[in-house]
C-alpha cells in the first residue's frame, strides 16, 4: 500500500497545520520566513485545544507561547493563551525546582566528597544554551560518576535526606550500596524536595558506545548560580544528544530545540561535532539527524522521499513517535538491533552480532530485588546469578 493511502502515516501527519506549526515554533528564535509561514498556518489551526495538548506532551509549551503571545497574540483566542500561559507558569514553576535541586546536589553532596562527576541534559544544558532557561522543561537531574565513588555518593545522601527511589529497597549500609553500584549502572534517590537524581555509571546501555571514564577525564568546568560543576564539552554533548534522542525516536519536541539551540552556540563548532562523532563511530547517526533537523527547520513542507535513505527512515519513525505515546516508544523498542541503537545502520555488523551473541547474559545479572529477598555477603553473591533465570521465569509465570 502507498504511504499517501495509509490511515496513519507520516505523510497525513505532515500535512497537519497543527503539527506544522509546533515544528515551527519548536526552536530558540524564528527566521523572518518561519515567522511569515507560521502567520499563514495559525488561521488553519481549528483544535486549539489538542494544539496546546500536544506542544505539552511534546515538552515545548513554554518555548511555544513565548513566540505566540510575541508575535500573534491578538490572532490567538484568548482563553487559549491563558490556558498556555497557566500551563507554562506551571512548567516553569517546576524547572525552577529541578534547578534548586541541581544546586544543592551539586553543593550539599558532591562537592563535601570531592567526588569527580560530570551533570548532562537537564538543567545545566539549559543554562548553557538556552537564553531563559526555565524553558527547557527536565524531568530530574543526571549525573554520570564513577562505580567506584558511587557507593560513598549514596551513603552520604542517604544519610542526608535523600530517599531511594530505584531500587526502592536501597539502605545506606556498606554491603547495599556496594553492590547496587556494581550490578545497576542507574541508580536514581529522591530529594528532599521530591526531585529525582540519577546517578549514572553509564550513559548509554552496554557501555560500548561511551566510555565512562573518558567521559568524564574529559570534563569541562561550568559556573552556573555560583555553583561550580562540570559539563561534557560542546562537541560531545551534541554527538551525545544526537546518539540519545534517536535511540528514543525523537518523540519530544524539545530535544529539537537542544538541537537548535546548540547550533546557534557561539562554541558550536561543526568540524570539531563531526570529528568527535568519528570518535565514537556515531558518523552516520550524527549526520543522519543533521538532515533531519534541516528538514524539520525548512518553512515549507519538503519531500519525505528526498531525504538521504537512513534520514528518511528516521524522519518517518520520528514522527509517528512525536505522535504516540510511551507505549508506542516502547513498541518500537522491541525492534531495536540492539540496546543502544535503534536502527541497523547506526552501527555495524560485528557490533549487532556481538550483541545477539553475548547478550543472553543479561538474564544471569543479578537485581536488587535479588539482594533485598536475599541479602549475601559479598563472597557469596555469586549465587544470585545461578538463582536469576529461575526468579525470572517464575516472576513471568505468575504475571500471566
Amino acid at each position: 500500500m502507498d504511504e499517501r493511502m495509509m490511515p496513519d502515516c507520516p505523510v497525513q501527519h505532515m500535512a497537519d497545520p497543527n503539527f506544522q506549526l509546533l515544528l515551527l515554533l519548536s526552536r530558540l528564535d524564528l527566521s523572518q520566513e518561519q515567522i511569515q509561514v507560521a502567520s499563514e498556518l495559525i488561521p488553519l489551526v481549528h483544535d486549539w485545544e489538542g494544539f496546546i495538548y500536544q506542544a505539552s506532551e511534546r515538552f515545548v509549551l513554554p518555548v511555544v507561547h513565548g513566540h505566540l503571545s510575541r508575535w500573534w497574540k491578538d490572532q490567538i483566542p484568548v482563553d487559549y493563551l491563558d490556558i498556555m500561559k497557566l500551563y507554562s507558569l506551571r512548567a516553569l514553576q517546576h524547572n525552577l525546582n529541578i534547578t534548586s535541586e541541581f544546586k544543592n546536589i551539586v553543593r550539599d553532596v558532591l562537592s563535601p566528597l570531592g567526588i569527580p562527576h560530570l551533570c548532562f541534559k537537564g538543567p545545566t544544558l539549559a543554562f548553557q544554551f538556552y537564553n531563559e532557561p526555565a524553558q527547557r522543561l527536565c524531568r530530574d537531574v543526571d549525573i554520570l560518576v564513577s562505580k567506584n565513588d558511587l557507593p560513598r555518593i549514596l551513603q552520604y545522601a542517604l544519610n542526608n535526606g535523600y530517599q531511594p527511589h530505584d531500587p526502592k529497597e536501597l539502605t545506606a549500609n556498606d554491603e547495599s550500596v556496594a553492590f547496587v553500584a556494581h550490578h545497576q549502572k542507574v541508580v536514581t534517590l529522591l530529594s528532599p524536595r521530591n526531585v529525582a537524581v540519577e546517578f549514572h555509571t553509564k550513559i548509554d546501555n552496554t557501555g560500548s558506545v561511551f566510555d565512562a571514564s573518558q567521559m568524564i577525564a574529559k570534563r569541562q568546568p561550568i559556573t552556573i548560580n555560583n555553583i561550580n560543576t562540570f559539563v561534557m564539552p560542546v562537541s560531545e554533548l551534541f554527538v551525545y544528544l544526537c546518539w540519545h534522542h534517536t535511540k528514543h525516536y525523537w518523540s519530544r519536541l524539545h530535544w529539537l530545540v537542544d538541537i537548535t539551540a546548540m547550533q546557534a552556540h557561539k562554541d558550536f563548532n561543526i568540524e570539531e561535532v563531526m570529528a568527535c562523532a568519528d570518535r565514537h563511530a556515531l558518523s552516520s547517526t550524527v549526520r543522519s539527524c543533521l538532515e533531519m533537523v534541516d528538514f524539520f527547520s525548512a518553512p515549507t513542507i519538503n519531500d519525505i522521499e528526498n531525504l538521504s535513505p537512513n534520514t528518511r527512515e528516521l524522519v518517518r519513525t520520528a514522527i509517528l513517535a512525536m505522535h504516540g505515546d510511551i507505549e508506542f516508544e516502547h513498541s518500537l523498542s522491541r525492534t531495536k538491533p540492539t540496546p543502544d541503537f535503534s536502527f541497523t545502520w547506526q552501527t555495524n555488523s560485528a557490533h549487532i552480532w556481538q550483541w545477539r551473541l553475548t547478550g543472553w547474559k543479561r538474564i544471569f545479572r543479578p537485581t536488587y530485588e535479588n539482594y533485598a529477598a536475599w541479602p549475601l555477603s559479598p563472597r557469596w553473591q555469586w549465587v544470585y546469578r545461578c538463582i536469576r533465570p529461575f526468579h525470572e521465569a517464575y516472576s513471568r509465570l505468575a504475571q500471566k
